[in-house]
């Protein structure tokens, strides 16, 4: 039997007087040209899923690295697509640090937060 959860972000509890949040999630400015940066949260852990919020209104394609300078370029032919709006929640390998958008025209904001669910 499977148990289902729902995608949890990241928090970060209370720590001495200052109270817990939510760590910030990635936002990547999206281009015609693949661009890349680093995820939130720590890599090689059990937070292997990352949920992807394409706020542009063109269509995004990602690709995911262990880090920036390792990471392959995205590309409108073979990366991981990802409607104009939408939000979808994909699972990784545990070394995934970075990620590569590439936006099929103009620009706009793909943002990344890591996360467990099932």
């Amino acid at each position: 039997m499977y148990d289902i959860r729902p995608f949890a972000p990241l928090y970060g509890p209370n720590a001495g007087a200052g109270a817990g949040s939510l760590i910030a999630s990635t936002t990547i400015s999206g281009t015609t040209s693949s661009v890349s940066g680093s995820l939130p949260g720590i890599a090689n852990s059990d937070l292997n899923q990352i949920q992807i919020a394409n706020t542009s209104s063109a269509w995004a394609y990602v690709n995911f690295g262990r880090n920036t300078t390792e990471i392959p370029a995205a590309t409108v032919a073979a990366s991981y697509p990802v409607a104009p709006g939408s939000v979808v929640v994909v699972t990784v390998n545990s070394e995934v640090g970075a990620a590569a958008v590439i936006l099929s025209t103009g620009t706009g904001n793909v943002i990344f937060t890591r996360g467990a669910g099932t």
